[in-house]
Formats: structure tokens, sequence, C-alpha cells
């Protein structure tokens, strides 16, 4: 054994990244942000980094909020003079066809702004304003959010590591965790290949790769991982940068469109996805039924990408829990752990809050948002987070 730490974070994607820069930023002394490949060379980087506040569990929204507030002001935010995540405050819409789901989204945006999100229903005409581009004959409700937007992924870690390696942090890149430390059920540290690294606490935010936690530690650790495609459209109309984000309920993989580079519309699916075994998986050809299929829900929505092409395409996983929520927070079996997966979807838009709690939570400080609902145990205990819109990364 060489050196000792007071916290290691292992994942370098977005949530291990602004974790290890909050730990720093709250005083904590020697941090190592620990990571097998390159920094953001996981999850995040396939993300589609949308953000927004909309959701139907209330915690979910406070953090989305607290995170959007991080996103629109980055580099005051980051205290970093080089910190940018690409921010573009495009609006979002959610559009909900006729009958519950309509009346779900109504109560929804009645709970987010009491949550702080500023958000509200509005009409079709208004919408049309905003989107001129789009077809709404069979929506029956629309919520708009003025603030959110998009960023990108990449640069955000980037930003991220760099301004945390500018406190003090220590980046170890191709260090692979093979293990976690033990003295009894406490954790004291991460083994890997080359030493082992004690540490006071372990914070774990390995994406797709956090079902190794399960053979560290002895847990049920409830996860899945799925394969979801993205698609690049490009249409007569160009779909210009600053055009709302789109999220379309009235399909029946709670399909969502946001602006991409050079005109084009960049296309997504809220649902399930194909699961897979391994992350090896993951890169497959992409499926021509599927282009077809989106290509074909897209036309309906925007008519001036009846006659669109495809543009480029790439998949990306999810690691998904049961309730398609989030696993947050210490392990009273296994003291000195903190562990972060199963994002479902939601990673990207909730990690600026997520690495502070994380970070005060190592710390033993108070909370900014209570993440007590996200607990491991809530899945023996029958505690679920079950979304108003059932599957999806919209709970």
């Amino acid at each position: 054994m060489t050196e000792s730490y007071d916290a290691i974070v292992i994942g370098s994607g977005v949530v291990g990244a602004a974790t290890a820069f909050n730990l720093k930023k709250l005083g904590c002394d020697r941090v190592m942000l620990m990571e097998r490949d390159q920094t953001c060379s996981g999850g995040t980087a396939k993300s589609c980094a949308i953000v927004r506040t909309h959701y139907s569990i209330p915690t979910n929204t406070q953090l989305a909020v607290q995170s959007l507030g991080i996103f629109s002001n980055f580099k005051e935010a980051l205290g970093h003079d080089e910190a940018d995540c690409n921010w573009i405050n495009s609006g979002y819409l959610i559009l909900a066809p006729e009958g519950p789901t309509a009346d779900s989204l109504t109560a929804n945006l009645e709970m987010q702004a009491d949550q702080g999100a500023e958000t509200r229903l509005i009409g079709r005409a208004d919408a049309l304003e905003l989107h001129p581009l789009l077809n709404l004959d069979d929506i029956a409700a629309i919520g708009y959010e003025p603030r959110s937007g998009y960023a990108d992924a990449s640069q955000t870690t980037y930003s991220y590591v760099r301004a945390a390696m500018d406190l003090g942090v220590e980046l170890k890149r191709h260090r692979a965790a093979l293990g976690l430390m033990r003295d009894g059920d406490r954790v004291v540290g991460v083994e890997t290949y080359a030493e082992d690294f004690p540490a006071g606490v372990v914070i774990c935010a390995m994406g797709p790769w956090s079902g190794r936690l399960a053979e560290w530690t002895g847990l049920d650790i409830p996860l899945e991982i799925s394969r979801h495609t993205v698609l690049t459209f490009i249409g007569d109309e160009r779909y210009a940068a600053e055009t709302p984000i789109v999220k379309d309920l009235a399909t029946g993989n709670k399909m969502y469109f946001r602006p991409t580079t050079g005109g084009a519309v960049l296309v997504g699916a809220g649902d399930h996805g194909e699961p897979i075994a391994t992350l090896d998986e993951v890169d497959t050809a992409v499926a021509m039924d599927f282009v077809a299929h989106q290509g074909g829900q897209i036309s309906h929505r925007m008519s001036g990408f009846a006659d669109c092409h495809l543009g480029a395409t790439w998949h990306g996983p999810y690691d998904i829990t049961p309730d398609w929520n989030p696993v947050l927070g210490a392990v009273p079996e296994r003291d000195g752990l903190i562990i972060a997966y199963g994002f479902s979807g939601h990673g990207f838009k909730l990690a600026p809050a997520v690495g502070k709690v994380l970070a005060q939570t190592a710390l033993d400080q108070e909370t900014d948002v209570d993440i007590t609902p996200y607990a491991l145990s809530r899945f023996a205990d029958g505690e679920l987070l079950t979304g108003a819109y059932g599957i999806g990364s919209i709970s």
C-alpha cells in the first residue's frame, strides 16, 4: 500500500467528476478521481445532454432545478475561467395526448412549480409560436419550460475534471478498480492491479459498470443494462440551434428530439431500449426498422421532415434500476462506501446537483436535497420511486 486518501471517487463520467470537484470545494483534503480508461469514456460520452426539470417525483425535480441553475451559469458555478458546458437555452416542450397522460402532465406541472421549477401549461398557438415546425393535431396538453436546454456532455465533464484538478484533486486514468479494500464490513480503500489505495471513504460512480459492486460488496445490486439508439435526421427544414427540445408522450416509445449540428434534429427514445448482457454488446449496427419507425414519427410530428434522410447514428448504455431511478448515498451495511448508480437516462441532467449531495454525504454535511428516497434498501423494503408515466427516463 502506498498513498492514503480522504476520499476516492471511482469513475470519471459526469457524476464522478462533479463529485470529486465538490468534495474538494467543500473542504476534503486528499481526493482521488480514478478512471479505468480515459476521462468521459463511458456512458456520459453517449449522452444527448438534455437538461430539463420535468419529473413526476418531487426529489427528481429538486435535483433537476438545482442542476439547471448550474448548467445555465456554469463558469460562475464552478468558479473556473475555462469552465464551459456549451449551454444552449432552447426551452423544452412536453406533449401529451388526450386521456390519462394529459391529466398526469397537468398535475405534474403543478407539483414541479411547487418544487421551484419554472414551468407552465401553454396552448397550441403559443407552442407553435415557439416551435412552428410542429404538428399538434393529436396533442391535448403541452407543458413548457423556458429555462431548459441542452449542453455538451464531454465538455461539461472535462470542465469539471479541470476545475477539480486545479483545486488539487488527483486524477489517475487507466487505473481500473479490481475491488474494495475491507476491514470487516467497513470499506477502507480501493484495490487496483498496480497497488492498493487506502481511503476514508469510497464513492462508486461507475455507471453501467456498477454491477461489479455485487461481487465487491456481497450485496444485492439490482441493475439492468440496455442499449439505446440515437439518430440524427436532416430534412428540408432547418432545425435551428435554439428551437425547443420536444418530449412526445403521444408516441409509444416516448420519443424526444432536439437540435444538433448542421440544422439536423437529434432523435432518441425514452423507453426501455434493448436489454444486453454485457457492455461489449452496446456497439452494433443500427436496425433499419428502428430508423424507419423513428423517421415516421418525426415526419408525423414535423411535416418539414417528411422527406428527411439519416445522418449520424450511435448507441449508448442505460444503467437501469427496477423503478428507473438512481441509487444514491451511503450503504449502512458497508460503512465507508457511497454509491451512485442506475440513473436510467437521468444522469447527465441531474449530475451537478448529485455530485454536490454525494460530496456532502461523504463529508457528513447536510445535503441540499434529501436523498433518503434513493437508498439501495428501497427495493427490499418495497418503497420504489414510481413515476407517473410508467417506465422510462421521465420518472
